[in-house]
């Protein structure tokens, strides 16, 4: 199974009626998206976890193209976007945060449901605090909520960080980077088509005809230690209905900021999957079009009795 990065796939994915790529001009650069743009419903922004892609989560889309319009982005310096990267722009996540909100500007008129997993969740959370009404339902998957840091502590995924700096970034064929994957460390709870859609997504020709990954190592591990903590506070500035969905595996989000968004945000719905991992939209993807599909029936009376 090959695949070759270029206009030949967003043409065919425009000809058969289900996603297609959109580019979207954020002034430095484009943010690339793919879209369901057929269906009658409210619009869904997506954003996805730190070295993944909106391809990554087309299986978990799909089932819903006649229910919801569906914008999944590729985050800056992931996938086909286009936007600068650099060391310093991955701190505290607020540029992540800047390029979905004026996406939101640029994708709907109306107010929408804003959706994420894990770097996408928390950066959706940021997003939606200074949204106000311009969000309409805000679902987080396994956001990364990290406790203030205490003296002697390391800031950011420093682990993660130096993983992701050591990782392989370049394979002969598509087949040799699906073999590396297929069954190992992240990638053995994911199905086989979950695993070729993230490599489709994010995989670039290089110069000598190999192919790499979009996402550079540098820049995947400058978005782990630039990680913000004590997020859970922008709980509090949330003006629509709110859905938290962890995993209780190795899940990233806290249960110390799980507590505080409790406190500040009593109507929040808070959903554990038992036996799930932080990469439960791969694993238990029903669960999560279960609680889109409730969030978009949400009534807009039923909006302006939220906090």
């Amino acid at each position: 199974m090959e695949y070759s990065r270029g206009d030949s796939l967003v043409d065919t994915m425009a000809e058969t009626g289900k996603p297609r790529r959109e580019q979207f001009d954020l002034g430095a650069g484009m943010l690339s998206c793919l879209t369901w743009p057929n269906a009658h419903g409210p619009t869904v922004l997506f954003a996805h976890a730190n070295g993944f892609n909106a391809e990554t989560y087309r299986a978990l889309f799909a089932p819903l193209d006649n229910s919801l319009r569906i914008i999944a982005c590729d985050l800056r310096g992931h996938g086909f976007s286009t936007l600068p990267t650099g060391k310093a722009l991955a701190r505290n996540w607020t540029i992540f945060r800047d390029d979905l909100f004026k996406l939101m500007e640029r994708v709907s008129p109306d107010p929408l449901l804003l959706a994420g997993h894990s770097l996408g969740a928390t950066t959706s959370l940021m997003a939606a605090a200074h949204a106000g009404a311009r969000v309409r339902a805000l679902l987080l998957i396994e956001p990364v909520l990290i406790p203030p840091l205490r003296e002697g502590d390391e800031a950011g995924g420093g682990d993660l960080a130096r993983r992701a700096e050591r990782r392989r970034n370049e394979f002969p064929s598509f087949a040799a980077a699906f073999n590396a994957y297929r069954g190992r460390g992240i990638f053995a709870s994911w199905p086989d088509d979950v695993l070729a859609d993230y490599l489709r997504g994010g995989l670039v020709e290089a110069s000598d005809g190999a192919l790499r990954l979009a996402c550079a190592r540098e820049w995947e591990s400058a978005i782990f230690r630039g990680a913000p903590h004590d997020c859970a506070g922008l709980a509090a500035d949330v003006a629509c209905p709110m859905t938290i969905i962890v995993g209780t595996k190795n899940s990233a989000t806290s249960e110390q900021q799980l507590s505080v968004i409790r406190h500040l945000r009593p109507d929040a719905r808070i959903v554990a999957v038992e036996g799930a991992t932080h990469f439960l939209p791969m694993e238990q993807p029903e669960i999560v079009r279960d609680e889109l599909l409730r969030l978009a029936k949400i009534q807009p009376s039923d909006l302006k009795a939220s906090p």
